[in-house]
């Protein structure tokens, strides 16, 4: 009981009975046990590959050897022989090859697939053996184990656990199906036809199912007993390879039973049966014995020497074959004593007439026992011939053969010859009551196809008609007297095509017929539609039968196909409609392009013209601030200062917002040291904050990012002049702080706060926080376009009546090498040049004027061309100021060129209200400077001082 063989060996037992022992037939196909051959056959497969590939791609081998053994191909050709015969006579080869067979198309498969896949298979063995040899015979691993012990002992692990799956599911499906199929062969063929003679011949005896399942399962177990116990008895004295091949060669004496079942199918059974034993007698007393002998205590001298003295009768030296293999001599003699005697018997049986084997039948028998399970007619036709009793007994029995099968008709008629009284009775009864659950399931079957709403028609192998229904008839209106079992479809074809239920015209009836014929005579399945005469639509398919014969179902799709045009107009109609919308969606959607660059062209206009006098108003301010040195005007004019401020404020947030719609505004990212932002707007804001009584506080830092630093300042512009306008008192604090591997800054603030309602609409254009009438509501609107523009986030925090937090997230980056410290900027000193002012606004001429004359300047103005020419030769200025925009169209950069050579090197300022960057390109180009409007006072004087330097240096 410590075996743990024996306990495997039941559970594939046990296996074995769940899986084929369910179904009393034994015909019945098993596609999951078929599923499972095949998925075992793959991974068996699948690991002998892998180990050949490993073997042969892994292992060095190639100077290794195998060793020649004298007389070791001796078996080779009995081998050969074996692998040959095992197709056939295994009993799960002919298990999966016969009975498992639903179509002859998968017998014409498998004769070359079968024959490849062994090919394939044994295509890594040479490579396994050799590489076996050489790594290890020297360790005593006997080659069983090759396949496990080489993935092993070069540490491939996952591949060991490979092959043995493999060889684990190639055990388990052959033991499983070659036990299933002996345990049939014992309880059909040996144990069934025993019982048939006693009890279970009786009539009206119980349910004998549970019966049949049972011998069934006890065949099972008895067969994997009996392979347990020879597995113990020889364990260790036999290699895999020699034990499969004692198998082999047991099962081959089979073989001359099988050739004379196909070849000769009338002979003798008794003449096989003999044959049989014969040849298991021969394989017994040549191999098994020999095998067997030296496992028990005795003299096995007789195996050389021979029973009683006599040497021609050894096994190892039968008839005198001393160079032969035992597997050799045993297949060899086994199959020539078997085929020889079943062929002599069965000459000298079949010269003993048929009367002396069986007795015959009375022409009146015969008749009642047809009359019983054919038709009258039938009958009459078979008993007015005339023929001879012996030619209408075998009649009698093909047509009743046709009705339960031959094996049943040979049966009944055995019975009439025996016992021509009660016996034929008590069969007759029981088969008469089988034809009726026979008759009445056809009943059922016939009210079943009546009444369904599809046409059936069946043909047979020779293409006749067998069976149909009314709707079919109904469908093609064909007359009752044409609808008859074994109506040539030919006829019926001929019919509807010729009535227009094929379309074919007249001329091609007989083509049309053929090529149908043809067709169903190929055995392939088909599907149409085709249009009746009264303009029904009916759908035709066709299906081969597995026996012969083809199926046709007829169904009348009209009204789907009704309502499919239907939909297909309805589709068409809705595509329509969905163009149309489409289209009026696209001309909305120009319209508001159209309208959006509208309203861009328009607020750049405005913002041009808007300029123009701001420009003017500011720079006479200034000059005026320059001039006045009493308090009370001094604050008038710093008031009207504030005031244009905010003017201008207001119109470069109108400006940014038409260059934003417009697309017209690009980042230019770079790296640079956010401290120099940060400080500079501190600087800026400062003054701002004191003013209004605020402390403005701003904390530095060392870190480097990557944006654009004037998009970037203009956003912080915004967030730190919300925060000056809102607080009222309290302090302001810029400063910036590592979140989530980027530099979130920040800009604090104690103000009023946002209200919860309106956190969602603070970014919103116009949308202000008081009604103080300050400012547009365009600051918080402008800085998050341009924080999407820059792809940074943005957002706030605020508490009403606390403060609120606005913040921004950049990208760091890499810190640069620092030149050195950025220098403080410096007051711009006053400069003092010749100043040629060139302008079409006569009140920008004059402004310009005054504030350059107040800084010490000599100023000559122009407004066009000539006059140009003339202030420059009478006055040669040191520096130009030009207005890009002149009157017809002229421009500041085409007056310069004209200028040419009398210009020379005179630096040159270009002054304007338009921001689009091809006008900066082209001034660059030019090598002159830009301004924009409105013009600050103070960027002039610092621009003009640098260049007026720049020059002198160039002089001296």
């Amino acid at each position: 009981w410590e075996d743990s063989a024996l306990y495997v060996a039941l559970a594939m037992a046990l296996f074995a009975m769940l899986f084929g022992t369910r179904s009393t037939t034994a015909a019945e196909h098993n596609r999951g046990l078929v599923l499972a051959m095949a998925v075992e056959s793959l991974l068996k497969l699948t690991a002998m590959l892998a180990l050949g590939a490993f073997v042969w791609f892994g292992i060095d081998a190639a100077d290794q050897a195998l060793p020649i053994r004298e007389g070791g191909a001796d078996g080779f050709p009995a081998l050969i022989l074996l692998g040959v015969l095992a197709m056939f006579t295994l009993p799960h080869q002919f298990h999966v090859g016969v009975v498992e067979c639903q179509d002859e198309k998968h017998l014409r498969t498998a004769r070359w697939m079968f024959p490849l896949y062994m090919v394939v298979i044994a295509l890594p063995l040479l490579p396994l053996a050799r590489a076996g040899h050489a790594q290890l015979a020297s360790l005593g691993v006997p080659s069983d184990l090759y396949v496990l012990a080489l993935p092993l002992a070069n540490n491939a692990h996952g591949l060991a656990l490979l092959a043995f799956l493999g060889g684990l599911s190639a055990a388990t499906g052959m033991v499983i199906l070659a036990t299933l199929s002996l345990s049939l062969m014992i309880g059909n063929h040996w144990l069934a036809p025993l019982r048939a003679r006693g009890a279970w011949a009786q009539p009206g005896g119980p349910n004998r199912r549970s019966e049949v399942l049972l011998q069934r399962r006890l065949g099972i177990l008895a067969v994997v007993l009996l392979a347990w116990g020879y597995s113990r008895a020889i364990a260790g004295s036999n290699a895999l390879a020699d034990i499969g091949a004692v198998s082999f060669s047991a099962l081959a004496t089979l073989a001359p039973a099988l050739g004379y079942a196909l070849w000769r199918p009338h002979t003798p059974p008794r003449a096989v049966l003999a044959g049989l034993i014969c040849a298991v007698v021969v394989w017994i007393w040549i191999l098994l014995l020999p095998t067997l002998a030296p496992l028990f205590a005795g003299d096995t001298r007789w195996l050389q020497q021979g029973p009683f003295g006599i040497a021609w009768l050894a096994p190892d030296t039968f008839l005198g074959l001393r160079d032969w293999s035992r597997l050799l001599r045993a297949v060899i003699l086994s199959l020539a004593a078997g085929t020889l005697l079943t062929w002599l018997l069965a000459l000298r049986w079949q010269s003993t007439p048929a009367s002396a084997r069986r007795g015959s039948i009375e022409v009146a028998a015969l008749r009642e026992l047809a009359s019983r399970f054919l038709p009258d007619a039938r009958v009459d036709q078979l008993f007015v011939k005339g023929i001879s009793a012996s030619a209408l007994e075998t009649e009698v029995e093909s047509e009743l053969a046709a009705v339960f099968g031959a094996a049943s008709a040979r049966l009944l008629l055995d019975t009439v010859r025996k016992e021509p009284g009660s016996g034929l009775q008590t069969v007759a009864t029981l088969v008469d009551e089988a034809s009726q659950a026979l008759r009445f399931n056809q009943r059922v079957l016939e009210a079943a196809l009546e009444n369904m709403s599809q046409g059936i028609s069946v043909v047979d192998r020779n293409l006749q008609l067998v069976a149909w229904n009314r709707r079919y008839a109904e469908l093609f209106g064909f007359p009752p007297h044409l609808l008859r079992v074994g109506q040539p479809v030919q006829e019926l074809a001929h019919w509807a095509i010729a009535r227009g239920y094929a379309g074919h015209a007249a001329g091609s009836i007989d083509a049309a017929v053929a090529k149908r014929l043809v067709h169903m005579k190929s055995g392939s399945a088909h599907l149409s539609e085709r249009r009746f005469p009264d303009g029904s639509v009916v759908e035709i398919r066709g299906n081969p039968m597995p026996g012969g014969g083809f199926v046709a179902t007829f169904t009348d799709v009209t009204a789907f196909r009704r309502a499919e045009q239907e939909l297909i107009l309805a589709n068409e109609t809705l595509e329509q409609r969905v163009d149309e919308r489409t289209a009026e969606l696209a001309n909305a959607s120009a319209a508001a392009d159209r309208a959006n660059r509208a309203k861009t062209r328009f607020l750049a206009a405005v913002s041009h013209d808007l300029a123009q006098p701001l420009n003017a108003a500011r720079l006479f301010t200034y000059a005026l601030g320059q001039k006045i040195e009493a308090t009370p005007q001094r604050e008038a004019v710093t008031q009207i200062e504030g005031a244009l401020g905010s003017a201008e404020t207001l119109l470069g947030s109108l400006q940014e917002i038409s260059k934003l719609d417009a697309g017209g505004m690009r980042p230019q990212r770079c790296v640079f040291r956010i401290d120099d932002v940060l400080q500079n707007l501190a600087a800026e804001f400062r003054v701002l904050a004191r003013d209004k009584g605020l402390e403005l506080d701003c904390v530095g830092s060392r870190a480097w990012v990557h944006s654009d630093p004037n998009l970037l300042r203009r956003i912080l512009q915004n967030f730190l002049s919300n925060a000056v306008r809102y607080t009222g008192k309290g302090r302001v604090l810029l400063g910036c702080r590592r979140h989530a591997g980027q530099l979130r800054i920040q800009v604090l603030d104690t103000g009023i706060g946002i209200d919860e309602a309106d956190h969602e609409l603070i970014f919103e254009e116009f949308r202000r926080l008081d009604r103080s009438g300050q400012g547009l509501g365009l600051g918080l609107s402008i800085a998050e376009r341009m924080a999407r523009l820059l792809g940074h986030r943005i957002g706030f925090h605020s508490r009403p009546g606390k403060g609120t937090v606005f913040w921004i997230d950049v990208e760091r980056a890499t810190v640069l090498a620092e030149t050195g410290e950025t220098p403080a900027p410096l007051e711009p000193q006053t400069p003092r040049a010749r100043v040629l002012v060139v302008d079409d606004d006569v009140a920008v001429r004059d402004a310009m004027r005054l504030m350059l004359e107040t800084w010490g300047c000599a100023v000559e103005t122009a407004a066009f061309s000539e006059s140009v020419h003339r202030a420059f030769k009478r006055m040669q200025p040191e520096l130009l100021l030009f207005d890009y925009h002149l009157d017809d169209g002229v421009t500041g950069l085409q007056l310069h060129e004209e200028l040419g050579m009398e210009a020379g090197f005179r630096p040159c300022i270009i002054i304007t209200a338009d921001h689009d960057p091809a006008i900066r390109a082209a001034v660059e180009a030019a090598g002159c400077f830009l301004l924009y409007k409105p013009l600050k006072p103070l960027a002039l004087k610092a621009m003009m001082a640098r260049l007026l330097a720049h020059a002198d240096q160039g002089k001296r």
